[in-house]
C-alpha cells in the first residue's frame, strides 16, 4: 500500500552490511528456491516458503526489501543485492537479476504493463535508475538521477520512486521528475512556485499529487497537482499552515492528513480541487512498515486502505492483555461525509495487515505469533465491518505478515516481509483452500 514520506526509523548500522561477489555475480541474501509442503524439489504447490538469511542478525537492513512485485506467474522480491522472482505455483526460483551497481536503493511500488523501475548506486550515493522487465527478469535501461549523500555516517540516502501508470515519478536531493518508464527518457522536471518546497509527494495514475509548504512566502501550505505525463500544474487548493507530521496519504482519491497530538485530520478534495470532506480522528496508526534506520527517503507503505467513497485506517497498537504481541482495529470512513462509519477488530486481537479494498469491503491478514496464534486471512464486510474467516496459514508463519507486502489471490496468499524486524522469510507462499 502507497504511503507518504516519514522519518520513523529503528537504529541499525548499515555499514555492516557487506554484498558478496562471487563469480561475477551475487551473493544472494535468500536461498535459491522454496522449500514447502508438495512433491517439487523448490517447494510445493499448496504451500512453500523462502528462508531469510539475514533473520537472526539484529543488522535489519540486510534483508530489506524495496518492493514486492506480483505478477500471474511470479512473486518478485526487490531487495539490495538484486531482484528475485519465484514461480508462483513451485516456489522454484523464475529468475534473478543483480544490481547493476554495487547496491539496489529503491524500486517502484508496483509494476506496469508488466515492467518495474529500480534505484541502485554506491554504499554512500544511490544516483541511477534502470529499467525492469517483470517477465525475464531482464534490465532494459539504466540512466542517472539527481541524488545526494547523506549526512549521518554509515547511512544513505535513497530517492522517493512512485508509479504514475508508464510514467516513474522520482523525488531525491530535492528535485522531483518523471521518466518513461519504457525506455527511462526524462518527460519532465516539477517548477514549484516560488519560495516553496516539497514536504510530501504521492503519485497515482491519474495524477502526482504535492504537499508544498510556501511558509516564507505567507501561502503557509498548498496541495499542487501536476499532469503525470508531463509534469504541467493543474489546480492549487490552499491548506493553511501545515502540521510537523503532515503526509499526501493518497493522491487518488486525494487524502491529506495531518497530526495534532493524539489526533489526526484528513482533507479530502476532488480531481478539481474542491474540498469534499474534513474529518479528524484519534490516534492511527501511521507508522511506516518498511524502514529501518540509516535508510531514508524510501516511498513508505503505510497501514490503510481506500476504495471508492470508503478509507481504511487502523488505531495505533496496544498490547494485547495476557499476550506477547500487540493488536489494532480498523476504522472505515464515508470519504464523502468524513463520518466514521464501523470499528473492527477482526476475528481474534492481534495486528491487522491491510491486503486490498474492493465493492465487498476489506481483505486483511491477521498477523499471529508463533506461540499460540496461526495468521488468519480475513474479510470484513463494507457495510458493517463484521469480520469473517477466509483461510489460515501455518502457525510458522507468525508475525511474518506484520510488517509485510502482502497479496491474495484466488485463496492464496503471499507474503513479501520488508525486512527481518518481525520475519524469518524473504517470501511466504500460502494456498488456504488447500492448508
Amino acid at each position: 500500500m502507497p504511503g507518504g514520506k516519514g522519518k520513523t526509523a529503528l537504529f541499525v548500522v548499515l555499514g555492516l552490511v557487506v554484498l558478496l561477489a562471487v563469480g561475477g555475480g551475487t551473493a544472494w541474501f535468500v536461498a535459491g528456491s522454496g522449500t514447502g509442503s508438495g512433491t517439487a524439489s523448490g517447494g510445493g504447490e499448496g504451500e512453500w516458503s523462502v528462508p531469510l538469511a539475514s533473520a537472526d542478525s539484529m543488522d535489519f537492513t540486510q534483508g530489506l526489501a524495496f518492493a514486492g512485485w506480483l505478477t500471474d506467474k511470479t512473486v518478485i522480491r526487490v531487495q539490495r543485492d538484486g531482484v528475485l522472482a519465484y514461480d508462483l505455483t513451485s516456489g522454484k526460483r523464475a529468475w534473478g537479476a543483480p544490481s547493476p551497481g554495487d547496491q539496489l536503493c529503491g524500486a517502484t511500488a508496483d509494476l506496469a504493463n508488466g515492467k518495474g523501475a529500480v534505484a541502485y548506486g554506491s554504499d554512500q550515493l544511490c544516483d541511477h535508475l534502470a529499467g525492469v522487465d517483470a517477465a525475464t527478469g531482464k534490465i532494459t535501461w539504466k540512466i542517472k538521477i539527481p541524488a545526494e549523500k547523506s549526512r549521518v555516517a554509515n547511512s544513505l540516502t535513497v530517492p522517493q520512486i512512485m508509479n504514475a501508470g508508464d510514467v516513474v515519478v522520482v523525488y531525491a536531493d530535492d528535485v522531483l521528475s518523471g521518466y518513461r518508464l519504457s525506455n527511462g527518457a526524462k518527460q519532465w522536471t516539477a517548477r514549484l512556485p516560488e519560495g516553496c518546497h516539497i514536504k510530501d509527494v504521492n503519485a497515482a495514475a491519474a495524477q502526482v499529487a504535492l504537499l508544498l509548504d510556501c511558509t516564507f512566502e505567507g501561502s503557509g501550505g498548498l496541495v499542487e497537482v501536476l499532469d503525470p505525463k508531463s509534469g504541467a500544474p493543474r489546480w492549487r487548493y490552499k491548506m493553511g499552515d501545515l502540521s510537523l507530521m503532515s503526509l499526501m496519504l493518497s493522491a487518488d482519491p486525494l487524502i491529506v492528513r495531518q497530526e495534532d497530538g493524539d489526533k489526526s485530520s484528513f482533507t479530502v478534495l476532488d480531481d478539481r480541487g474542491g474540498k469534499v470532506s474534513e474529518f479528524t480522528t484519534g490516534k492511527v496508526d501511521m507508522l511506516a512498515m518498511n524502514t529501518v534506520a540509516f535508510v531514508d527517503g524510501m516511498f513508505e507503505q503505510r497501514r490503510y486502505a481506500v476504495h471508492g467513497d470508503r478509507l481504511y485506517l487502523t488505531t495505533f497498537p496496544e498490547n494485547v492483555p495476557g499476550k506477547a504481541r500487540s493488536g489494532d482495529k480498523v476504522l472505515a470512513f464515508d470519504l464523502k461525509t468524513g463520518k466514521q462509519v464501523w470499528e473492527s477488530s477482526g476475528t481474534q486481537p492481534t495486528m491487522l495487515n491491510l491486503v486490498r479494498a474492493d465493492d465487498h469491503g476489506l481483505l486483511a491478514l491477521e498477523v499471529g505469533d508463533w506461540r499460540d496464534l496461526p495468521p488468519r486471512l480475513v474479510r470484513l464486510d463494507a457495510a458493517t465491518g463484521k469480520a469473517a474467516k477466509v483461510g489460515e496459514l501455518p502457525q510458522k508463519y507468525g508475525t511474518d505478515g506484520d510488517r509485510a507486502r502482502a497479496f491474495e489471490r484466488n485463496g492464496a496468499v503471499v507474503i513479501v516481509p520488508w525486512t527481518s524486524v518481525t520475519a524469518k522469510h524473504a517470501v511466504v507462499y500460502v494456498d488456504t483452500k488447500e492448508s
